[in-house]
């Protein structure tokens, strides 16, 4: 029951909005450690102790094994199937952009035949076989250029057009993997042009263009440690990479 207290001398502060405030119980303005009795228009006598406040429950750690989830529940992708989707693309993109790039070997491919001939006249007279040629006359820097093109384009092609119209590539989709904007990991909708074109640039990038391979590796690395597990690529375009078997 609430206790009867004589209301103290001098003009203590009603509760917030005073004649608004609904009656009630508020903490006392004189002691803090009790509750008063507002009736709505003027402080009562009734006080009572105050209720302690309510202990928030810690937050349980998570278990050692236990996958990490996108903010709406769906598990991310783990470091090992993202490797693997990784090789499965790059063998599929290799064998296509090797092909296309077959008419900007010309040259180097004529070098080689004529060093093969060479080397099997010699060995037919009896001589030692001709020097071996400077890796860097095997191809023009025209041809060169051309490669890096090809690259770029076809890994861009690749990663780009798959992402927009499947979320996924055939790799990610091998290993049941798919890409999703950043903690909206339920969502059916299909990536936009600028993320998937975006994401495919940050990735392919590095790969071509030498003096940024490192930023290849710490691609690489970055799921490891990010705790949405976002690649660099991912950062870029804001997504994350969610298992969906």
């Amino acid at each position: 029951m609430a206790a009867v207290s004589q209301i103290p001398v001098g003009s203590p502060k009603p509760p917030p909005g005073r004649h608004a405030a609904p009656g009630g119980w508020y903490p006392d303005p004189v002691d803090p450690r009790r509750e008063r009795w507002w009736d709505g228009w003027q402080w009562s006598r009734d006080v009572r102790e105050a209720e302690a406040p309510a202990q928030p429950q810690p937050v349980a750690a998570a278990r050692p094994g236990q996958p990490a989830l996108t903010a709406d529940g769906v598990p991310l992708a783990g470091w090992w199937h993202r490797a693997g989707a990784i090789v499965v693309d790059g063998l599929l993109l290799g064998v296509v952009t090797s092909l296309l790039s077959l008419p900007f070997l010309q040259t180097a491919f004529d070098a080689v035949v004529a060093l093969f001939d060479a080397s099997l006249e010699a060995a037919r007279q009896g001589q030692p076989p001709p020097p071996q040629p400077d890796p860097t006359s095997l191809i023009t820097p025209t041809e060169t250029l051309a490669l890096g093109a090809v690259q770029l384009l076809c890994g861009l092609a690749y990663h780009g057009l798959f992402l927009r119209l499947r979320s996924a590539t055939p790799g990610k989709l091998l290993l049941g993997l798919r890409v999703v904007p950043v903690d909206r990991g339920r969502s059916t909708e299909r990536l936009g042009w600028r993320a998937a074109l975006l994401r495919a640039l940050v990735w392919v990038a590095p790969a071509v263009v030498t003096w940024l391979f490192v930023l290849r590796l710490v691609d690489v690395v970055l799921p490891l440690t990010n705790p949405r597990r976002q690649a660099l690529h991912d950062l870029a375009a804001r997504t994350q990479v969610v298992r969906t078997r």
